[in-house]
């Protein structure tokens, strides 16, 4: 169809031109705009062009003239400044839920949502090669699922698996069936979480996502989430994702772990200095030998305080293990 003129068939292509070739620094000339017009079979005027130039800009695209010669269009506001779309593409590399084809599929349609120079940079900074990444490209329906569970306040169904030696997945409780009403997603520590109400366990408990199967919505309603319940208390409680007692604690900290201390339990965490080169720290964690693990790491230079029965459950932590590398 060369050489028809085609009113709204032109306007979407030249929407589209602007939207892949022009930004903020650099824009289309108007023999750029003619000439992919009439190489997607349309020819155009360019009092046709301004006009539909115009209309855009009422309905809200914000294009401009530059100052280069010849004088260049360009779309200067999209949804997503670079800078953001960088900092999804960061976090989607850096998900270790996101299989890699699935990666890869999120960053180009993050592409898409700049330009083919701006879409180069984000392709530029993609290092996710070689991190660890869930081999489950089901998640996505996976969670799909879960979202549609939660907003429709409807149980779930679902069989959990665990790694074998082989590494080859196997069902826990001989593939039983778990039943779950889902209230809440979390992402922690790179791995993504559904917190609810466990049927069997009858309590609030929380699951990989990426680690369950065959997720199936019922027809029962879920049960509602007892009124003191409270999704980001529960998460900063449950350390790094792991059950645990809830304890308070005075943990004594050199002064070079402020840092990691404040990463991990925030902000708000009352801290006391003691003497010129320790604090001590006063916290809440889910006590498990996760949250054991994670201060051994500091080796000597933490040490609980208080209560006197979780440093004696430590000191018997470090040395059966010990005992056992002794062996």
């Amino acid at each position: 169809m060369a050489g028809v003129e085609q009113p709204r068939l032109k306007m979407l292509y030249l929407l589209r031109l602007l939207k892949e070739e022009s930004d903020e620094e650099k824009g289309v000339s108007m023999s750029r705009i003619l000439r992919y017009l009439a190489n997607n079979g349309i020819v155009a005027e360019r009092k046709s062009i301004y006009r539909d130039i115009e209309t855009l800009q009422k309905f809200g695209y914000e294009i401009e003239k530059n100052s280069s010669r010849p004088v260049e269009y360009c779309l200067v506001h999209r949804t997503f400044a670079i800078a953001e779309l960088k900092f999804l593409v960061d976090a989607v590399q850096s998900a270790q839920f996101i299989s890699s084809e699935m990666t890869d599929k999120l960053i180009r349609k993050l592409e898409s949502q700049t330009n083919r120079r701006r879409a180069s940079e984000l392709r530029r900074q993609v290092h996710y090669a070689g991190r660890v990444k869930s081999q489950n490209d089901h998640i996505y329906y996976t969670t799909g699922t879960l979202h549609d569970a939660i907003n429709n306040s409807a149980r779930v169904s679902f069989r959990y698996v665990d790694f074998a030696i082989d590494k080859s997945t196997q069902s826990r409780r001989n593939g039983e069936l778990y039943e779950l009403s889902p209230y809440a997603l979390a992402w922690n520590d790179d791995k993504y979480y559904v917190i609810g109400f466990h049927e069997r366990r009858g309590c609030i408990c929380n699951f990989r996502v990426d680690r369950m199967k065959s997720v199936t919505m019922l027809s029962e309603k879920a049960r509602v989430a007892p009124l003191d319940f409270d999704v980001d208390k529960y998460i900063s409680k449950i350390f790094s994702m792991f059950s645990g007692e809830n304890v308070l604690l005075d943990i004594r900290f050199h002064n070079s772990l402020i840092n990691p201390v404040m990463d991990r339990f925030g902000l708000n965490t009352p801290i006391f200095p003691d003497g010129e080169t320790h604090f001590i720290a006063h916290v809440q964690a889910a006590v498990s030998p996760v949250f054991f693990s994670w201060l051994f790491q500091f080796g000597t230079n933490a040490k609980i305080l208080k209560p006197s029965r979780i440093a004696d459950a430590y000191q018997k932590q470090l040395e059966s293990v010990l005992e056992e590398i002794k062996r």
